[in-house]
């Protein structure tokens, strides 16, 4: 059956597409869908069924993986960014033509690794990384899967990833390849440069009115205003309206007491272990050290270094081991144990110091204790403020009015543009939600009330906007101090090059950089032995393709790193790679072998596509992704 499945995705057109990747490192993409099936049924292919349930499923494993990279909930506009609707259906595609491969070859898996499959799921773990029950009862539940339904669903997976391993499973990227990266990237050049500072061509005097007017003119569009909006918001969360000065001293006291454990300190010990291989070697160990001989001495006829006998300054709750935990902390200090019966052998135990438990007093932790109160209240009041705001909207009130009548903080923003600007063109500070803030923000009208926005880290965000600014072209006056900077930038530029150009004329003409310096009174540089790698940190970005732009005795100018001053150069050596496979990275080579992996994966797909033809269903899609949102 592997030979089958191998020889499916080994016809020409892989062969065609190896070829691609030798000569020009292409990646392929999917082929297109097909349209049209069954109501209630997402997709299809041949007499395999993907449901809405499976959809709802696959995109809420989607919605996970983007959680786990995003390290918070995704907004709207994050899942619209990673294209998750898309992502989902071409996931969903490819499993419908694998599922129906899957049938054909009657291919299956048993029910223990079917089990162990599901209990390895990210998605099903809590904290410690074990199964966790609740998290898949959860998941089960905001899908609307039955579990019987979820398991098929799984098996489907695991019977797709057989044939995947089957068809991916030892291919790597051909050695041409990776020669030609470890070419690419191995190569070494040495580089002398001359650098123009602007200091060169400093000071620049002021132009004349007419020559900044028709500068100004001739780049109106570059200081054009944009649209500007004026707007009003107020964030309600725990901390936003939490009020630390009315909690009391007695609150705080009787906090203290109730949680004393959350400021306790427990013992710690540092414990050294020697085990043995049997209980013979420990009693005769515990014999000699009872006769006076020393630990180290015992360490030292067990084999082992002091170090490695060292577990560490421990609380009781940190040693794995319950018979090492109690042992070592029934221990008088400098003592030596019996023998104890531990998890890994009979061990001999010594504690060399001791900690003891401590707790903070009340005065150390007072404010901390006032400040999660204060949260504490705050937490079971947010409901509260955000219909008493609701309400007052309701009753006719401003937006000003509702915030102060729920205890809200109302924060104004003069002017801000799409990109998050003032009218000044700095950044505006401390935007919540900011880049779902200004898409609302930019999207409604101006003094219409609007739904609140969803904080990412748990809230609600109410906005209102006061004044709308259309985008316009600025005045000469308006704009005349970046106008000034800009055009002396721009002249700063045209003077260095106008100083370099016969330079570079004689350095092509066979001086060589040395004379060059001299007679300029400048200072030679050399980047010796730089990659293309390693060239931006010598040379800057610009300077490092301009190295690499030509064979040896290539002379350029490049911009120089600090993006002002320009960069007179030429190449003095090439050397090629020695070993090119040393010069491809681990990663590198991994990436390449899970591209061309990647590409036999959609051809096959492609080719079970055209095997069996993909129906997709408008209405079910809609319908799944309407009940999503």
């Amino acid at each position: 059956m592997m030979k089958q499945l191998r020889k499916s995705a080994s016809g020409l057109g892989v062969k065609l597409l190896l070829g691609f990747v030798v000569v020009a490192f292409v990646v392929t993409g999917f082929s297109s869908f097909f349209t049209g099936t069954t109501s209630g049924t997402v997709l299809s292919a041949g007499d395999t069924e993907i449901s809405q349930s499976d959809y709802r499923l696959a995109f809420r494993l989607s919605e996970n993986a983007l959680i786990q990279r995003l390290q918070r909930r995704p907004t709207q506009e994050d899942m619209q960014r990673a294209d998750l609707d898309a992502q989902v259906l071409l996931k969903l595609t490819s499993d419908a033509v694998l599922d129906e491969q899957g049938r054909k070859l009657g291919l299956g898996l048993s029910e223990e690794r079917l089990a162990r499959l599901i209990a390895d799921d990210p998605s099903f773990q809590d904290a410690g990384g074990g199964f966790s029950r609740a998290a898949f009862a959860n998941i089960m539940r905001d899908i609307g899967m039955r579990e019987a339904e979820f398991i098929r669903n799984r098996e489907k997976a695991a019977v797709r990833s057989q044939i995947t391993e089957a068809i991916t499973d030892g291919v790597t990227s051909p050695a041409v390849v990776k020669t030609a990266f470890g070419l690419y990237n191995g190569e070494r050049r040495t580089v002398e440069y001359l650098t123009f500072a602007p200091a060169l061509v400093e000071p620049i005097a002021d132009p004349a009115a007419d020559v900044l007017a028709k500068y100004f003119e001739e780049h109106t569009s570059r200081y054009r205003a944009p649209e500007y909006r004026s707007v009003a918001y107020a964030v309600l969360t725990p901390e936003s309206i939490s009020d630390p000065a009315a909690v009391t001293e007695e609150q705080i006291a009787a906090d203290y007491e109730k949680s004393g454990a959350r400021y306790v300190t427990p013992e710690k010990r540092r414990v050294q272990q020697i085990v043995y291989a049997d209980s013979a070697a420990a009693d005769a160990a515990k014999t000699a050290l009872d006769g006076g001989e020393l630990f180290e001495q015992a360490v030292v006829k067990s084999g082992r270094s002091v170090e490695d006998t060292q577990l560490g300054l421990l609380a009781k709750s940190e040693i794995p081991d319950p018979a090492i935990a109690d042992a070592a902390f029934a221990l008088a200090p400098n003592t030596v144990s019996a023998v104890v019966e531990g998890a890994f052998g009979p061990a001999i135990l010594r504690v060399t110091e001791v900690q003891p438990e401590s707790r903070r007093p009340l005065e150390d932790v007072r404010d901390e204790i006032r400040t999660a109160l204060a949260l504490e209240t705050a937490a079971g009041a947010t409901r509260q403020v955000y219909d008493a705001f609701e309400d007052a909207r309701a009753g006719g009130q401003t937006f000003e009015e509702a915030a102060k009548a729920a205890g809200l903080e109302v924060k104004t923003i003069p002017a801000i543009s799409l990109s998050g600007l003032d009218a000044s063109d700095k950044p505006v500070a401390d935007l919540p939600a900011s880049q779902e803030f200004l898409r609302s923000v930019f999207t409604t009208e101006a003094e219409t009330e609007n739904l609140p926005l969803n904080l990412p880290a748990g809230g609600s965000l109410f906005y209102e906007v006061a004044k709308i600014d259309q985008a316009r072209e600025r005045t000469l006056d308006e704009a005349r101090e970046r106008v000034l900077a800009d055009w002396k930038a721009d002249e700063t530029e045209r003077l260095l090059s106008e100083r370099i150009a016969p330079l570079q004329k004689r350095l092509e003409g066979g001086e060589t950089i040395d004379q060059i310096a001299a007679s300029e009174k400048l200072e030679k540089s050399t980047a010796a032995s730089i990659s293309r790698q390693t060239a931006p940190g010598e040379i800057g970005r610009e300077g490092a393709i301009a190295a690499f732009g030509g064979k040896s005795g290539h002379i350029a100018v490049a911009p120089a790193a600090d993006g002002r001053s320009k960069l007179l150069l030429k190449v003095t050596e090439v050397a090629t790679a020695a070993d090119p496979l040393a010069n491809v990275a681990k990663e590198q080579s991994d990436q390449l072998d899970a591209l061309l992996r990647n590409d036999f994966f959609e051809t096959y797909i492609s080719e079970l596509e055209a095997t069996y033809p993909v129906r997709r269903n408008p209405q079910a899609l809609e319908q799944v992704r309407t009940q999503i949102r």
